[in-house]
């Protein structure tokens, strides 16, 4: 962290820059988050949002029927396995990235993992 302090007397103006020693550069920061991220076993969606979703998705396939009550284990189930499902797929995407010696994650990486994976993968159903 970078503090700078101004000292005025006699209109004289000096600027004083005082670092942080411990100073950590943004790559280290993304590292460590990424290994806290890791070891915890939280769910990363938020539970609210994805019952809407769930809810709104299964009205939408089936319209006659009222889906309000809906089991939680079946929805700890589902978003457990559909975080899994969306950090594999990331994962395979940045290898491809990686793997055309780009760092930054690209549609044309998702698009090609897509067509790689085939038709038997959910989304391309």
């Amino acid at each position: 962290m970078v503090t700078r302090i101004s000292i005025s007397s006699n209109k004289i103006h000096r600027s004083i820059v005082l670092v942080n020693k411990y100073k950590r550069s943004l790559k280290d920061r993304i590292l460590q988050e990424i290994k806290n991220l890791q070891k915890s076993t939280k769910l990363l969606i938020a539970r609210a949002p994805f019952v809407r979703l769930v809810r709104q998705i299964l009205n939408e396939i089936f319209p006659s029927h009222n889906v309000q009550n809906l089991q939680t284990g079946a929805l700890e189930a589902l978003q457990e396995s559909a975080e899994m499902y969306i950090v594999q797929y990331f994962e395979d995407a940045t290898l491809l990235c990686l793997h055309t010696k780009r760092i930054t994650l690209m549609q044309k990486d998702m698009e090609l993992l897509r067509r790689l994976r085939g038709r038997n993968d959910i989304i391309n159903k």
